[in-house]
């Protein structure tokens, strides 16, 4: 059956509607990031091809899973091309894509909305969801034909933004969406008032109805649709989320600020203001600790996501300390804390090995990484009076250097670097690092270099403007002069390409005498510092700033070893630790560069594509089966034709009647008839009757005289198909008038004369059933309401 060219406007006139619906919601999303248009703007031309593509295949009668497999196909290659500049999948631009992907995913993660440009973009993020989402909605609205149903992804996508940021979107747009989605439903339920046409006049037994009172009810459905949109978000929660949460844990329980944009700005500042107070009868209170900053992503070093439970309260003892022997030697101090009101931190100070806080339960701890977090928004320690027991733990340079390899002991997020991470830091790495045969003398070396050996100098003026990425980091090498971060962040990278867990804490670092006594922290003490793990001591602290600002380094840190065979340690070798640039492989041209290769893993994506080819040829197969059962018989003669006509009426829907005559079987065909019509001319529910289907009536009626005369005449001829084909193809195009075209499809796809289907589904009396179990032949003796009726 061939499609209709006047269905071909309409189809598009609803696929734009529903498009209009869903882009004009998707501009909601613009107050999540700065530069919208980057994504609105090709968003549009992506629903513009997707749609169209539905709109024509729908046109042209293909299966729904079909027009939405192409959908799908189709705008994923479209995102693609928007987002690397080529629609055609490669190694590249699939690597390069992904690698979008993620640095879009850290910084939904850690940069509240708006996010600003200078940040890697969210783009391909928004681009995938603004994607789905105008897939969506054309699929349940003009596939599936549920406009009202595509309002809850309208409402979904809509709520978003408020969701994430708090902020109510502009009441116009909502008016603009409201409308259209209106104007949707409108359309689909006067698709259906035409379907169904109006009686003849005069014929009052004919189903028939007004379209005034369908309009109304579309109209009501729609009203109730939005008074729901508008209703629901006030009764409902808002959930806290992780995305666009901003700088810090983003934990789904507590918020946090910056501590590096806090050091930053107070180290910048003129005035050096006084912040807190500790009284201890221990030591000097030396690096302080305020937060940990596990995550890097290729622009900022970040607290990372963090799990913290609200039995993890500041309130006694804590866990025992992550990675330290009990046999390593220690001596414990408690330390009295004033804060002054100037300092309104979410974060509290403490040392770095905290066994035991009285902070109250405002206040929550990580037990990866040890620090404090406010457990409300209104919570600082501005004010703030507690206490704790801190560990000085002895560290025994021997036991570090002899350490094996941390890494599989701490969360991959100690570990992880990203894979734009320029080659020439890898480089710098391997090579300040190359003379080492451990991970601990290498971490020395590393440290040496920044504090001496390269030439770097310390410059404070550096905080107000320096920056954390790949090409901040670079310049940074490059120049040898920068402040505390940049020295902390630059180790702790360069740790992390040769193998050594590493982080990155800030907080104080040397306080003054105060004259009642204690020890007074102020703004300009404020100090960064990585942490490098190593298994038997935990979290070590280095300090690779020069001694203008660090004065002396650890001890430990300094110890000088005697030399040994480069495999005397099982912790790293000169051979292992010369690790293998991005995108290189190991082996013995390991340094050898292979810029080329791709991370995708192509055996199970191989694979995949070959499960998915058997997948579909098995869908497939009943169809081919079916077709080349038809070729065969429109070759054969009139009982191969009759045999055909019976497997066409068996895919429709229809039980053939067994062991029926020739001419009973084609009264029975009879009254199953329909006009062939097409398009928006089809009714869903057509008439049927011999009087329906002349010239389809006079062609059954030839072929079963001719059957007749070929099974019952006294000499019979020899009717060939070829005679009597177009009266059969006239004939099946008349039964497939009468029914459905979700029927015509599942006989086309899923044909019941190949896979078997059971035709009727009314109840029988035990009596129907029994009179109907004698078999005829190797047929089903299964009846049909058609016979009866």
């Amino acid at each position: 059956m061939k499609a209709s060219w006047s269905n071909l406007p309409h189809q598009l006139r609803v696929s734009g509607i529903a498009l209009l619906a869903a882009w004009t919601t998707v501009l909601s999303w613009r107050v999540l990031t700065e530069g919208f248009p980057r994504v609105s703007i090709p968003l549009l031309f992506i629903g513009v091809v997707v749609a169209g593509l539905g709109a024509v295949a729908r046109w042209s009668r293909l299966p729904v899973a079909a027009v939405v497999a192409g959908q799908v196909v189709l705008g994923g290659l479209l995102v693609l091309g928007t987002t690397t500049g080529s629609p055609i999948p490669t190694p590249g631009n699939v690597d390069e894509f992904m690698a979008s992907l993620r640095d879009a995913l850290e910084t939904s993660r850690h940069y509240a909305a708006p996010i600003e440009l200078s940040v890697p973009p969210v783009h391909p993020l928004l681009l995938i969801g603004g994607a789905l989402v105008v897939i969506l909605v054309d699929v349940i609205a003009c596939s599936l034909r549920r406009a009202p149903v595509a309002g809850l992804v309208l409402l979904a996508a809509y709520t978003l933004p408020v969701a994430v940021t708090g902020e109510a979107v502009s009441w116009w747009l909502f008016a603009v969406v409201a409308g259209l989605f209106l104007t949707l439903v409108f359309l689909q339920h006067s698709d259906h008032v035409a379907s169904w046409g109006r009686a003849p006049d005069g014929d009052k037994s004919s189903f028939s109805v007004r379209t005034g009172a369908i309009t109304n009810t579309a109209i009501g459905l729609g009203a109730a649709a939005i008074a729901l949109a508008v209703v629901v978000p006030v009764a409902v929660p808002t959930m806290s989320m992780s995305v666009f949460d901003g700088n810090g844990p983003g934990t789904r329980e507590v918020e946090v600020k910056d501590p590096t944009l806090d050091l930053e700005r107070n180290l910048s500042r003129g005035e050096d203001i006084p912040l807190l107070w500790v009284t201890t009868s221990g030591p000097r209170p030396t690096y302080l600790r305020l937060s940990v900053m596990t995550r890097f992503n290729g622009s900022s070093w970040t607290p990372g996501d963090r799990e913290i439970p609200e039995t993890q309260t500041a309130t006694g003892a804590l866990p025992p300390l992550d990675g330290v022997t009990t046999s390593l030697a220690r001596d414990e101090h408690k330390y009295d804390v004033r804060i002054g009101p100037d300092f309104a931190s979410s974060w509290l100070p403490t040392t770095a090995q905290t066994t035991r806080v009285a902070a109250g339960t405002d206040w929550r701890y990580d037990v990866n990484t040890r620090d404090f977090i406010a457990a409300r928004d209104d919570v600082t320690t501005a004010g703030l009076t507690y206490d704790f027991t801190g560990v000085d733990l002895d560290y025994d340079p021997q036991s570090m250097n002899s350490a094996v390899s941390g890494a599989g002991s701490v969360a991959g997020i100690f570990t992880d670097l990203p894979p734009s991470l320029n080659n020439e830091i890898r480089r710098l790495a391997a090579s300040v690092t190359a003379d080492a045969p451990t991970r601990f003398q290498k971490a020395q070396l590393l440290q040496q270099w920044f504090r001496e050996d390269g030439g770097f100098r310390y410059d404070q003026a550096q905080a107000a403007s320096a920056g954390s990425g790949d090409a901040d980091l670079l310049a940074f090498l490059d120049d040898k002069s920068g402040y505390c971060k940049q020295f902390a962040a630059s180790m702790a990278i360069m740790a992390r390409v040769i193998g050594i867990p590493s982080r990155v804490a800030i907080g104080f670092l040397e306080p003054d005498r105060a004259t009642n006594g204690a020890w007074e922290f102020s703004a300009h003490d404020l100090h960064a510092w990585p942490e490098l793990y190593f298994p038997g001591s935990g979290w070590v602290r280095f300090e690779p700033t020069p001694q203008a600002r660090a004065g002396q380094a650890p001890g430990y840190t300094t110890t000088e070893f005697a030399a040994v065979p480069e495999t005397a340690s099982p912790s790293a070798s000169r051979s292992t630790e010369l690790l293998p640039e991005r995108g290189e492989t190991a082996g013995a041209d390991a340094g050898a560069a292979d810029d080329e290769s791709s991370s995708i893993p192509w055996v199970p994506v191989l694979a995949g594509l070959v499960g998915l080819a058997l997948v579909a040829l098995l869908l497939l197969t009943p169809r081919l089966v079916r077709g080349a059962r038809r070729r065969r018989r429109l070759a054969g003669d009139i009982e191969d034709l009759w045999v055909e006509l019976r497997d066409v009426a068996r895919d429709l829907g229809h039980a053939w009647p067994v062991g029926r005559s020739p001419r009973r079987a084609g009264d029975w065909l009879g009254r199953l008839l329909a006009m062939p019509l097409t398009g928006s001319a089809r009714p869903d529910r057509p008439r049927r009757g011999r009087d329906q289907a002349p010239e389809a009536a006079q062609a059954l009626d030839r072929l079963v005289l001719a059957l007749e005369r070929s099974r019952y005449a006294r000499d019979p001829e020899t009717f060939t198909a070829e005679r009597f084909r177009e009266d059969a193809i006239l004939v099946e195009q008349s039964l497939a008038a009468g029914v459905t075209p979700h029927d015509v499809r599942r006989a086309a796809w899923w044909p019941a004369s190949v896979v078997g289907r059971r035709t009727s589904w009314r109840p029988r009396s035990r009596s129907e059933s029994r009179s109907t179990q004698t078999p005829v032949g190797h047929e089903t003796t299964r009846t049909v309401d058609e016979l009866v009726g």
